[in-house]
């Protein structure tokens, strides 16, 4: 079942809401199209209405079961949320937040309070959309902010996806371009990397918004799949989707260049506007091949095309989308030398974007009339419209920089880097809880022995010794934890410090953290420490066979430990293996380097 409405302004502001229940997913994300069009909110709603009453009447929406059912992790797909969300969707506001502050107790797990908050989000957005979303803005982001560190800390892949994909798909209804492309794109990585692909509405929306900051390559490959997953089962999606992805994907290529793969699709979208039967979507993907008709020099074509677009457009109400083709058309005039139809074109264009501003199609109406102005001899007009292009398109374009899929990543890569030294420190807490416990208990069991020995002081002999040894035994235990506790202490505050210093990038800090973790005691673990060594110290080991061919594995070990600037415990620990192991295999290693005595062998093998 799918539930469509349509939001209103240009490329930049349009968005269409889709929720679908197939297979259990759901996703809101920005329409898939370079002309926004407005149509009546449709609402398919009686297999909601009929959940609603069912689940109602089988829960009377019963607080501690939902907390439940919401905590649990096994709900991979995330089934619980979506059928909790679609009920609140037909309740009211009042009603809806009472019930949601009802169902957290406070007691909820990560996976409980990810989705709770994911829930909140939606509804505050959901009750809010016809008064006015600016003024839950901040809420509905400190919600998703808790819920994705929630997420981190569950070490759930498939929940960090659910989450990202809520963010990246709602963040963007508030204007936070540059948030809606690292989390969209995030949680499709994600799913991709668990399941192998992932469903064809989270690629057509991640599409969609690259298209919209300039990524044409990346959003035509995202697209491509939705679109060839559509066309695999055209029944499972309606043909306004898949004509929807047929321009999106169309105007992926025609921002290329590739003009006849653009065609191809452009065509295929015509194909299915005309079985529809939607003059609005004729006129629309007509207007965008007039633009490629216009770059081949074909202006006849071309103008034929745009005057179709604009009339369409005009008189259906979408000013935005005529003034933006008739603008396209005064390009053509002008193009033709007609400069009197060309300024009477440009000026309409600029009236009708009065009416439905539109800030991508203000700029190129502004970059339009500058150039007509110009040819015209209007040399004041001419610079004021250049002017406001400047303007509006320095914006516009520092938006598309900061939204970039490289600064997304870069963002993305620190924000991973944030939870895991949080993970880090929670798991040193816990240890350190630990320690403490154990030391209590060893206090305990050291006074209930002294009890225990001093009342039977006078029995036999044998049965003091062994008390005796049972308690050294148990202090031995303590010493050797709390050297651990205080080894693994010391190797996280070492990995902060490297963090705050900023002397290595992101991708290293996590593979940092995760080589405090390791152990080498079998051949798989070195196996995948020397992978993770490699990342940060390329060609370490090709150079040290280079200066000594014949060094073992045990060596080169070492090597790569005392590169880390490990302690001899330290590196004792991590391979499993005494002191003394350690200072002879160091022994053996400062031979096979022929480390001269006014040389440390901790100098030599940094220079490696």
């Amino acid at each position: 079942m799918v539930l469509c409405s349509r939001g209103q302004g240009g490329t930049e502001s349009g968005l269409q809401v889709l929720i679908s229940y197939s297979n259990g997913l759901f996703l809101e994300y920005p329409s898939q199209r370079h002309h926004f069009v407005r149509r009546p909110r449709i609402f398919c709603s009686i297999l909601l209405l009929v959940t609603y009453q069912i689940m109602v009447a089988q829960s009377g929406l019963n607080t501690a079961d939902w907390a439940r059912l919401l905590s649990r992790p096994s709900d991979g797909q995330n089934k619980v949320f979506f059928e909790l969300d679609s009920i609140l969707d037909q309740t009211d506001s009042t009603k809806t937040f009472q019930f949601l502050e009802g169902v957290n107790n406070g007691s909820g797990n990560e996976y409980f309070t990810a989705r709770w908050n994911c829930l909140k989000a939606r509804q505050l957005y959901q009750k809010n959309f016809q008064s006015g979303i600016s003024g839950v803005k901040d809420e509905v982001k400190m919600l998703f902010t808790e819920a994705l560190h929630k997420a981190y800390e569950s070490g759930d892949d498939r929940l960090i996806a659910f989450v990202s994909l809520r963010y990246g798909g709602l963040i963007y209804h508030f204007g936070e371009t540059d948030l809606a492309v690292m989390y969209l794109m995030n949680g499709v990585e994600l799913n991709e990397e668990l399941f192998g692909s992932d469903v064809a509405w989270n690629y057509e929306a991640l599409g969609d918004l690259l298209f919209r900051i300039k990524e044409y390559k990346q959003s035509v490959e995202y697209v491509r799949k939705a679109v060839e997953s559509w066309e695999a089962n055209p029944t499972s999606v309606p043909e306004s989707s898949i004509m929807f992805g047929m321009n999106t994907l169309a105007l992926g290529y025609h921002r290329q260049g590739m003009f006849d793969s653009a065609f191809v699709y452009y065509k295929k979208a015509l194909q299915k506007a005309h079985k529809l039967n939607n003059d609005v979507w004729k006129g629309i993907i007509s207007g965008n091949m007039g633009q490629i008709y216009f770059l081949q020099q074909k202006y006849d074509t071309a103008l034929s095309l745009l005057f179709m677009d604009y009339r369409i457009s005009k008189a259906a109400g979408y000013y935005d989308n005529a003034g933006n083709s008739l603008q396209w058309a005064a390009r053509v005039q002008l193009a033709k030398a007609n400069k009197k139809e060309a300024l009477a074109a440009i000026r309409e264009a600029l009236e009708l974007l009065k009416k439905w501003p539109s800030p991508n199609y203000s700029r190129n109406a502004y970059q339009t009339a500058a150039e007509i102005f110009k040819a015209t001899g209007a040399n004041d007009s001419a610079l004021l419209y250049q002017q406001l292009y400047s303007i509006l398109n320095d914006s516009l374009e520092r938006v598309v920089t900061l939204s970039s899929v490289a600064i997304s990543k870069a963002r993305l890569n620190d924000e991973k880097s944030k939870y895991s030294i949080q993970n880090l420190q929670r798991e040193k807490r816990s240890q350190l809880l630990q320690r403490n416990i154990l030391i209590g208990l060893i206090i305990a069991l050291s006074v209930f022995a002294y009890l225990i020995v001093n009342r039977q002081r006078l029995k036999a002999s044998l049965k003091m010794e062994m008390m005796e040894k049972e308690i050294a035994s148990a202090k031995e235990q303590m010493k050797m934890f709390t050297e651990n506790i205080i080894e693994k202490t010391s190797l996280i505050e070492k990995l902060e410090d490297q963090v705050k210093s900023k002397s290595v990038s992101a991708e290293q800090e996590v593979i940092i953290a995760e080589l405090s973790h390791q152990t080498i005691l079998t051949e798989e673990e070195w196996i995948r420490f020397r992978a993770l060594f490699e990342k940060i110290y390329p060609g370490f080991f090709s150079r040290l066979k280079e200066r000594a061919n014949d060094i073992s594995v045990a060596e080169q070990r070492m090597a790569a430990l005392i590169q880390l600037q490990l302690t001899t415990r330290q590196a004792a620990s991590m391979l499993g293996i005494s002191l003394e192991s350690v200072h002879k295999t160091r022994q053996r290693l400062r031979q096979r380097l022929h480390v001269d005595h006014d040389t440390t062998l901790e100098v030599l093998v940094s220079l490696i």
